[in-house]
């Protein structure tokens, strides 16, 4: 089968490669993918700055169908659309595992860097991490966006589990890209008003987060400082860095207020950054980082998506097959969309 495969260091380390198709072992399903998504986490693992155990085929977002099922396996039938929790292969024992934090487990082992992942015909993965599409859905095109729950996910987790919502709370979120418009959604499902900044070249984003119900949008700081003192003279009661820049981060700190919470969704791709943390000190802000998913995130999702109170069709930008996975990694490296899925 054609996989996109990270077997040594750089871009020039990945490519298509015939690879046998997988058998699944007891508790596992084998599932043919239907779409998979490319995420930052994928840019960072072309660039060297994530662990793989190579030669490994690369990608964690995805929706596929079961076509074959091993011994045991007792919720899934052959036919069913599946999406699953990236970090699939654990201990099983620690304290993480035993609380559904799989992610966090010492020796878990993910698709897409640690064993095969979804940039592939097939994979298999373990039934008790993975989690049904609702069966009323035939539309293949509704199918689709389900590929995108996992990333949306990851911002559940934060925003559901990980730190403290109110009505009425005012969050800044930092990064109007996929994961800074999925926290305009999530955030708003809890109550909070939210204000959204980003760079002057992110009008088109930024639109799309009035859509997607931020109540208001900034391409300048001085505005959005302007505006949230309006609402709150104390300053935010959340900010959420969705970039993953260094300046966003530091406009969070100073904008955050006196035991407000900080929300730490993007990821600076394993390299140091000068950080203002007196600012942090001196208000007493909950900084709260928020990395993947557990267990009891993937119900929060599903019934995020299900009940309407996030969109993820938005999201989806370019598809293109995975033999021109070059096309689409350059378009996520230049903003040319949100989330661009390859189809194997």
């Amino acid at each position: 089968m054609k996989a996109l495969v990270k077997f040594d260091r750089g871009r020039e380390g990945m490519g298509i490669w015939d690879i046998p198709e997988p058998t699944p072992k007891k508790g596992e399903l084998k599932v043919r993918v239907l779409v998979a998504g490319i995420c930052g986490g994928d840019i960072h693992s072309m660039n060297d700055e994530r662990d793989c155990v190579m030669p490994v085929a690369l990608g964690h977002e995805y929706v596929g169908q079961v076509v074959e099922i091993g011994e045991d396996v007792e919720k899934f039938n052959i036919g069913d659309w599946v999406v699953t929790l990236p970090a699939c292969y654990s201990c099983g024992e620690c304290e993480f595992c035993r609380r559904g934090l799989v992610t966090l487990c010492p020796e878990r082992k993910s698709i897409g860097t640690h064993v095969n992942g979804a940039m592939a015909e097939y994979l298999v993965v373990p039934e008790k991490y993975s989690f049904k599409v609702p069966p009323e859905i035939r539309d293949i095109e509704e199918i689709k966006k389900y590929a995108l729950i996992e990333p949306m996910a990851c911002v559940a987790r934060g925003v559901y589990e990980r730190i403290d919502v109110h009505p009425g709370d005012i969050a800044v979120v930092t990064g109007p890209g996929t994961i800074g418009l999925f926290a305009v959604q999530v955030l708003k499902s809890r109550g909070a008003n939210v204000l959204v900044y980003g760079l002057p070249n992110d009008k088109k984003r930024l639109d799309l987060a009035l859509e997607l119900g931020a109540k208001m949008v900034f391409t300048d700081s001085e505005e959005l400082k302007s505006a949230l003192y309006k609402e709150n003279p104390r300053g935010a009661d959340i900010t959420c860095d969705a970039s993953g820049a260094v300046a966003a981060q530091d406009m969070c700190f100073q904008l955050v207020r006196t035991h407000g919470t900080h929300l730490q969704l993007g990821h600076f791709g394993d390299k140091k950054i000068p950080c203002h943390i007196d600012l942090i000190f001196d208000k007493e802000v909950n900084y709260v980082a928020s990395n993947s998913t557990g267990m009891k995130t993937w119900d929060i999702a599903l019934w995020l998506v299900n009940a309407g109170m996030v969109d993820l069709k938005p999201l989806m930008s370019l598809q293109l097959p995975l033999t021109e996975w070059e096309k689409g990694f350059d378009a996520m490296l230049n903003q040319e969309g949100y989330k661009i899925l390859l189809l194997p």
